[in-house]
């Protein structure tokens, strides 16, 4: 144990000496020797782990107030900030987001900062003969994927991006955007590649770090993404193959849950979410936001979901945080890991991509299953429109604070113009949050700003 925590530490100083912002940084000097770092399996695995490290503490998959959960569920119709001091979380629920924003700089440079870890992974894997062929596929298989997912957070949310695939300073530090589609080919190609590497057995014990079908579940969004509804939903039906389990919804979001498909684990035995200590509140007033009401009118009466996922602090009904996590602080073990990925999400996908293809009995029966497991009763429809009405309803509700899935899901379907209802204020151009002014002016490449910023 003590020799994997001086590798992650090892890592961890490579990573903030190479890489303190995406473009900010000086040529990486020798402080680590790389190959000592990747001179044996064990070392290498250590090296790894501490990129999952980086995903659960900071940028789009951290569960604090500085996640794509977070933000982005204030951005869009699923949070209402109350605290009313000034704050980036405040700055999105107001649409007030502007290109000096911290949070906007912070996703971005956490983005980066992930991907250059990820590429010295990698670098360090081609140039190491001391790793086992096996466990080089793996790690190398994980890298690919994570890089592939930072990405596709990174298009969908700033649009042209640059996909970045070295840790070489001189090319980065003049690097070009490159267009969406460019870089959504790159993430399903970096993903087909991690897909051929790695195996449907986890690498861990438990559902911490990547394996095939988690690959696969990605590959299914990003096609999904791009509109590319027959391979969407292929990769979906192969996820379900390989795990068709749909937990109870009121244990879903527990360590053992049979739905998730990849979890982030906390940092330490005994700890629980940070998702749970953001978005809990015991006492009124709520200490920083609450769930919107207009998400509150959505539930149907008997969803298990609103049972189990929200909690009412108060008398008057209108005080309500997101439950999913509900254990604030230590547990003797810990009980909650941050769930990433789960089957829910290949369901509907399947259901939505049976839609567009106008297959209702593939439709109703998928769609069904997700509508069961939450006490609801069947649906049968008919109708395109409808069906996607449905699906778009019910990713509503199954995914509400978390990851941006909301957001992501309405700038997908063109359907950002329906938060004008709760939002006054909404312009078209906020389907993209601005490029980073300080990234901007050290790198003209990266010019121009998106459209009304």
């Amino acid at each position: 144990m003590k020799i994997i925590k001086i590798i992650i530490s090892m890592v961890l100083c490579l990573h903030l000496m190479g890489c303190e912002d995406f473009l900010e940084v000086d040529t990486p000097k020798d402080q680590i020797d790389r190959q000592m770092i990747f001179s044996d399996d064990r070392m290498a695995v250590a090296a790894v782990s501490n990129i999952y490290t980086q995903l659960r503490s900071g940028g789009f998959l951290a569960g604090n107030r500085v996640g794509a959960g977070y933000l982005f569920g204030c951005y869009t119709d699923e949070l209402e900030v109350v605290n009313p001091q000034l704050s980036s979380h405040r700055s999105f629920y107001e649409n007030a987001v502007l290109s000096t924003n911290t949070a906007v700089k912070d996703l971005w440079t956490a983005g980066y900062q992930q991907v250059f870890a990820v590429n010295s992974i990698l670098e360090g894997l081609e140039g190491s003969s001391a790793v086992s062929a096996d466990i080089k596929n793996q790690l190398k298989g994980e890298a690919l994927a994570i890089r592939a997912v930072i990405h596709l957070y990174l298009v969908q949310t700033f649009g042209s991006v640059p996909y970045i695939k070295t840790t070489d300073y001189n090319l980065n530090r003049v690097v070009a955007k490159d267009p969406v589609n460019v870089v959504m080919k790159n993430v399903i190609d970096d993903l087909l590649n991690a897909e051929n590497l790695l195996t449907v057995n986890y690498p861990s014990v438990e559902k911490v770090r990547i394996n095939q079908t988690v690959v696969k579940a990605f590959l299914a969004r990003a096609c999904l993404y791009a509109g590319d509804w027959q391979n969407a939903e292929g990769y979906a039906a192969e996820v379900i193959a390989v795990n068709n389990n749909m937990e109870p919804v009121s244990s879903r979001f527990l360590k053992d849950s049979k739905s998730a498909l990849w979890q982030l684990k906390p940092e330490t035995d005994g700890k629980n979410t940070a998702e749970a200590i953001e978005y809990i509140f015991q006492t009124l007033p709520a200490p920083q936001s609450k769930i919107a009401t207009t998400l509150l009118g959505v539930f149907e009466t008997d969803d298990l979901r609103k049972k189990s996922w929200l909690k009412f602090v108060g008398d008057d009904g209108l005080n309500v945080c997101a439950y999913k996590y509900k254990i604030i602080g230590n547990s003797s073990p810990s009980q909650e890991y941050s769930v990433i990925l789960r089957i829910e999400e290949m369901f509907l996908i399947v259901a939505e991509c049976a839609a567009e293809r106008s297959d209702w009995d593939t439709f109703n029966t998928i769609i069904n299953k997700v509508r069961n497991s939450a006490g609801l009763s069947d649906l049968n429809l008919q109708n395109k429109q409808e069906a996607v009405n449905a699906v778009l309803q019910e990713r509503r509700l199954e995914f509400f604070c978390e990851f941006g899935h909301r957001f992501y899901d309405l700038k997908r379907r063109n359907r950002l113009e329906a938060l004008k209802v709760v939002k006054n204020n909404w312009q078209s151009h906020y389907d993209l949050l601005p490029l980073p002014e300080s990234e901007l002016l050290l790198n003209q490449n990266l010019l121009p700003q998106n459209t009304g910023y």
